[in-house]
């Protein structure tokens, strides 16, 4: 019994191989903890996968563009990453102007080391959801069309790129809350001939009895020489350029000095005294009359006899006419006052125009002729047939965000020599390039960009003013009157909506090529010299300065500051501009990232990018 005791005493004593025993349980606990930070680091990368899979799937599933079936589309994403398994469930609704998808997915992961004190598997468990929501949406897109956009084919990488920027932007799936004002600036905005009117209330009438050389004190310039009853008139009659005395014939045009390339016949349908049809008479042989006083009436009567808008010769206004090369001019029909001398009016021989073009021999033109009827207008109301809308905007007026107060109408003229293979004569647009008003026809603003004409000067200050005042509540007055007139679908009325109302957003995407440019005028605005030879052509004296371009830039930053105080978003695409010009337009919008200085097919991604984030795709869980 001692010896038993003495052997427990001795046993209890010793402390031989203690460390061992304690060595092993702590590596069991070192191997137990590493390996359960390795399952647990494993796991979160498998679920950070999962995770990433389901918010990529359901953030393309979202996409109003998306046109498959969003369950579909969650389901290839998340098999394609291997996860098929993992998926639990898909739902998805869709509402006008808005789509939420949502997904989950679960999966056991297997761990390594976790077994050995109890876990096989750790669950995963994930949730991602994704909506695209268009609220009422209102934006202004303001487009450069200045004669430099001709220049390393801009205009054609601009027109699909503003088509599909137009195409993201009005869906479907937007119809009815989402607005967009398409404004064209070159020199200045065409605003239409509706809000022409709504702006000024009339059209002047100007008695204009000469070919514009002022009082006959000054000389014409140039090859103007053959058509002008200035001081210099009777040189005209001893040149034999001039082809005799052009003051001495009769009839309502002089004959034309050379082979006639094309006529161009045009008509007021509504009484506003401009044209809104127009019709191209082309492929005329050499041997043609060169006195348009012989043929223009039989075409006349042959194109109302054939066209369901005309109803009367009243409607005819007068007709511009073409040499195989060289200028137009236009003539005055309807009260002309000046005889055979040309008038101030379009000449549109170029580009798309609204009506039919004709080949010559299409149309015997001498059977059409006796059922000719000259168009009556009384004296006093001859017009000076000015083909655009545009009204100027005063420098008081850039301090606030109305429409254009001033009843001041901007003349017909040309600045720079033109490239009439590429461009329309005017520092305003045409008609057929004026304001598209709150429009939510992706197909019809499609077709007007890929018709629009180039035109002289760079006039962004004025763009700015429109795209800002059709944000503007205050001009709900406005557009009431362009419901009225068909111009605006009645869907819309009441917009545009308050300032920062919090189911709105409101946009501003300008793009240019360029800086504003000094503002000039032309020093006789009714001359008809203004119609067919650029003020620099016709040289000093022929035009005065409105303002420079410092001040236009001053007017420029003075809408962008005040759109971003009013909450609006001021995107600017800046495209193959200079350095310089690039710092200047990114002071107009709303901050760097809203910014983008491109060149070349960059322009069709930039506009991308805008239109995704005005579609406002975003994740919301």
């Amino acid at each position: 019994m001692r010896t038993h005791h003495q052997s427990l005493a001795r046993f209890w004593r010793d402390d031989e191989g203690t460390i061992t025993i304690f060595s092993a349980i702590m590596l069991i606990l070192i191997l137990a903890i590493t390996g359960a930070s390795v399952d647990l680091m494993r796991r979160e990368s498998e679920r950070v996968r999962l995770q990433v899979t389901l918010d990529r799937a359901v953030l393309a599933a979202a996409d109003l563009d998306q046109g498959r079936d969003p369950e579909s589309v969650v389901t290839d994403y998340v098999a394609k990453a291997g996860l098929a398994q993992q998926m639990t469930g898909v739902t998805a609704t869709a509402d006008p102007g808005a789509r939420v998808v949502s997904a989950t997915a679960d999966m056991d992961f297997m761990t390594l080391f976790l077994p050995m004190i109890g876990y096989p598997t750790l669950p995963i468990h994930s949730r991602s959801t994704a909506e695209e929501r268009i609220a009422n949406v209102e934006i202004s897109m303001v487009l450069d069309i200045s004669g430099s956009m001709r220049w390393n084919n801009r205009i054609e990488t601009l027109r699909p790129a503003a088509s599909r920027f137009v195409e993201k932007v009005l869906t479907e799936d937007s119809a009815g809350v989402t607005t967009l004002n398409l404004i064209p600036f070159a020199g200045q905005v065409n605003p239409g001939t509706t809000m022409f009117d709504y702006f000024r209330g009339k059209r002047d009438k100007i008695k204009h009895a000469n070919n514009g050389w002022g009082n006959g004190d000054q000389d014409a310039p140039g090859n103007s020489l053959c058509s002008n009853n200035a001081e210099n008139a009777d040189e005209a009659l001893l040149d034999p350029a001039c082809g005799g005395d052009p003051l001495a014939e009769t009839g309502l045009v002089r004959a034309w000095d050379a082979p006639i390339g094309n006529i161009v016949f045009y008509f007021d349908t509504n009484g506003d005294d401009i044209y809104d049809r127009a019709h191209r008479v082309g492929s005329l042989p050499a041997n043609a009359p060169r006195d348009a006083d012989d043929f223009f009436g039989g075409w006349v009567a042959y194109l109302i006899a054939n066209d369901w808008r005309l109803s009367g010769f009243d409607q005819f206004l007068g007709f511009s006419i073409k040499g195989s090369s060289g200028r137009a001019e236009y003539f005055q029909v309807k009260g002309d006052l000046n005889g055979p001398l040309n008038d101030l009016g379009p000449t549109k021989n170029t580009g798309r125009i609204p009506g039919r073009s004709y080949a010559w021999a299409d149309v015997d033109y001498t059977l059409w002729a006796a059922a000719y009827v000259p168009p009556v207008a009384p004296p006093e109301e001859v017009n000076v047939n000015i083909p655009s809308s545009c009204v100027e905007i005063h420098d008081a007026e850039f301090a606030t965000t109305a429409l254009p107060l001033s009843e001041d109408y901007v003349p017909h003229f040309q600045y720079w020599p033109a490239a009439l293979e590429d461009m329309d004569w005017g520092w305003c647009p045409g008609e057929d390039t004026a304001i598209q008003y709150y429009s939510d026809n992706a197909a019809a603003l499609v077709d007007f960009i890929n018709n629009m004409r180039l035109h002289d000067g760079t006039g962004l200050q004025y763009g700015m003013k429109y795209a800002l005042a059709l944000l503007d509540p205050a001009t709900a007055p406005a557009v009431d009157t362009l419901i009225d007139e068909g111009l605006v679908d009645g869907r819309f009325e009441g917009r545009p909506i308050a300032w920062r109302d919090p189911e709105t957003e409101k946009f501003i995407v300008v793009m240019t090529d360029g800086m504003v440019t000094d503002q000039v005028r032309p020093s006789d605005p009714t001359a008809p010299v203004n119609g067919y030879i650029d003020l620099q052509t016709q040289g000093a004296g022929s035009y005065t300065m409105l303002s420079r371009q410092a001040n236009n830039l001053d007017n420029l930053f003075s809408q962008c500051q005040q759109a971003r105080d009013l909450g609006v978003t001021v995107f600017v695409v800046a495209y193959e501009t200079t350095p310089e010009a690039a710092r200047e337009l990114s002071n107009c919008a709303s901050s760097a990232s809203h910014f983008f200085d491109v060149d070349g097919e960059d322009l069709i991604d930039a506009f991308d990018v805008i239109a995704r984030q005005i579609n406002n795709l975003r994740l919301i869980q």
